[in-house]
């Protein structure tokens, strides 16, 4: 087998992959409310609501741009380290308010750290892993996972504590009524919260009317709407080694959340970009194909994620789930800012040649050249790893089950190339 690297990394400056400025805010805001689904698929809106609240404290302290958007964009992902395989952390964290419980139960106790080491191997996403590392210690030293004190701690995550505990405390005690909740955090917000951080909150919940902006989805989504226009951002993702990074890391939250094989997506990439350089794509066209293989599994992210790690066999309705996971990886990506075509070769990655395959039954050429290329590569590593429903299988057995599916599942000029590929 010989690998090209040349295929491996571009160099396109990244206006020529015409992501706009949007893109950052679009992006990670879709991608964090895809993993806080819960398991019927319905939207909860946690880290939205908290960003909202965070974001409007942090316009009345004044905060200048740029940490106003380290604001924006730790508050929304400020659990990311504690999505999980059966749920998210935030299901726990309703169950168990109190400091002291959640220090004692691991998944709570260790979501910042791991939120603070996903984001921490960006360079431009230093400040922003601090302050999610640091968003549950307490004013008073008795938070976690640090127990760092009062001015210690960073602005950002003091702010944050304040919103994310005004979210957690409405969804425990099932409350909306601004008075009810004021009157309930008021019981500990000397231990918890920056008293100056916490009068601004009050302020606005009894003078601006804070609820308002997250009393319900409508609300929410008009709330964020208007935040994103004003983070617009060439610096956080401004490369295409900085986006390779970034969909990398996304791809192995949805591959350890969702695969019995890690690096499954990183390896679906690699396989793909040799095949697209083999069949002389251009350059622009193989990166496409390298950022839509790294995320060809994202919506495996949205719902019932134990459903790929289970290992009797599915129900009908779980069957369903999984077969819907290139429309909800479409759903996501196409709601951010110039992932059309990455969102258009993901829908139709489980594509058969015959018409046989999902979503929507499309034939031969019908089904995108990137979406037959990935739906080989993704095969191959299926075949070639261990799985619930069955035991890896050795090179020629794999490439002898590829192209007994020839002109069935596959493409037979994708197989004929990626043939040559494995015997040179």
């Amino acid at each position: 087998m010989t690998i090209y690297p040349q295929a491996r990394l571009t160099q396109l400056p990244i206006q020529d992959i015409d992501f706009p400025s949007s893109f950052a805010a679009d992006f990670v805001s879709e991608f964090v409310k895809a993993c806080e689904l819960d398991n019927s698929g319905s939207e909860i809106y946690h880290s939205w609501k908290v960003c909202i609240m965070a974001c409007r404290i942090g316009k009345k302290l004044n905060l200048d741009r740029n940490t106003m958007k380290e604001l924006f964009f730790a508050s929304l992902l400020h659990d990311i380290g504690g999505v999980m395989v059966g749920g998210h952390v935030i299901d726990l964290l309703t169950q168990i308010p109190d400091v002291y419980g959640q220090k004692s139960n691991f998944r709570i106790f260790v979501h910042p750290h791991r939120g603070e080491t996903i984001l921490g191997t960006f360079p431009t996403f230093r400040n922003i892993s601090e302050i999610v590392g640091t968003h549950h210690e307490f004013y008073d030293g008795t938070g976690f996972p640090k127990g760092l004190k009062g001015d210690k701690i960073p602005l950002c995550s003091r702010i944050i504590r304040v919103a994310d505990a005004v979210e957690i405390a409405a969804q425990v005690h099932s409350v909306d009524d601004p008075d009810e909740i004021i009157s309930l955090l008021g019981i500990f917000s000397e231990e918890e919260f920056d008293p100056e951080i916490y009068k601004i909150f009050v302020d606005l919940v009894k003078n601006e009317a804070l609820f308002d902006a997250v009393k319900n989805s409508e609300a929410v989504e008009k709330s964020i709407a208007e935040l994103k226009k004003e983070m617009t951002d060439h610096h956080l993702l401004s490369s295409p080694d900085t986006l390779n990074r970034f969909f990398k890391m996304v791809a192995s939250i949805a591959d350890n959340l969702t695969s019995s094989e890690y690096n499954h997506s990183l390896r679906v990439a690699e396989l793909s970009v040799q095949m697209a350089y083999l069949m002389k794509l251009n350059e622009s066209e193989i990166l496409t194909i390298r950022w839509a293989s790294f995320l060809h599994d994202i919506g495996k992210l949205a719902g019932n994620r134990s459903v790929y790690r289970k290992r009797e066999k599915l129900t009908d309705e779980e069957w369903l789930n999984v077969k819907a996971h290139p429309q909800r990886g479409y759903d996501i990506l196409n709601k951010v800012a110039g992932m059309d075509k990455i969102a258009y070769y993901i829908l139709y990655h489980h594509e058969n040649q015959d018409g046989s395959g999902y979503p929507e039954g499309l034939k031969g050429e019908k089904i995108p050249l990137a979406s037959r290329i990935m739906h080989v590569a993704d095969a191959y590593d299926a075949i070639t790893s261990n799985r619930p429903y069955h035991r890896k299988k050795q090179q020629e057995e794999a490439l002898s089950e590829l192209k007994k599916n020839v002109n069935k599942q596959f493409d037979p000029n994708v197989v004929e190339v990626f043939s040559k590929f494995l015997m040179s």
